[in-house]
């Protein structure tokens, strides 16, 4: 992890070591690509293509087709936070397809689940995204969901410490 002048360099003034979450924290250890990463951070959480439910429902079926503990531990805990039901999350975190919940969860899962085993998406899938978002927001849907795939990978190779439940109650994001 960086240390606390690393973070404050990367983050400005939105670093605070009690609320911003060790997987963004760790992008600060990145050097010259802590700027870069980060920016493009704020910009997926940002981006209006996805409000937070479907946004978390990307990260938490993400971080369990990759297996990143990191991500899983706090994924799960901030999805709650964000607006999925206890059911949503369960699904996503099932084994096998996600069913039984809201189609665009159910889409955005399948999305999630080509990109991270394929590093693609097949022809249907595509097509049913554009149907329902227009090609634009699944461009951008598809860019968040390849930020997560990496960022994913990032956090379990540098061994991001697990945040704390405390940290997590409070959190609907990295920042």
């Amino acid at each position: 992890m960086p240390t606390a002048e690393e973070g404050r360099a990367a983050f400005g003034n939105d670093f605070d070591p009690d609320k911003t979450l060790n997987g963004a924290i760790a992008l600060a250890a990145a050097g010259d690509l802590a700027g870069p990463a980060l920016a493009l951070m704020r910009a997926v959480f940002a981006c209006p293509a996805a409000d937070a439910r479907l946004r978390e429902a990307m990260i938490v079926r993400t971080a369990v087709r990759l297996n990143c503990i990191y991500a899983m531990h706090a994924s799960t805990r901030i999805a709650l936070n964000s607006g999925l039901s206890k059911t949503e999350v369960e699904a996503l975190t099932a084994d096998g397809p996600v069913a039984g919940v809201d189609a665009n969860i159910v889409l955005i899962a399948r999305m999630a689940d080509d990109i991270a085993d394929r590093a693609t998406l097949g022809a249907d899938l595509l097509e049913a995204a554009s149907k329902r978002w227009g090609l634009d927001n699944t461009r951008k849907l598809i860019l968040m969901l390849s930020w997560f795939n990496l960022v994913n990978r990032y956090e379990s190779a540098c061994r991001v410490p697990i945040d704390s439940d405390e940290k997590l109650a409070q959190s609907s994001g990295p920042t």
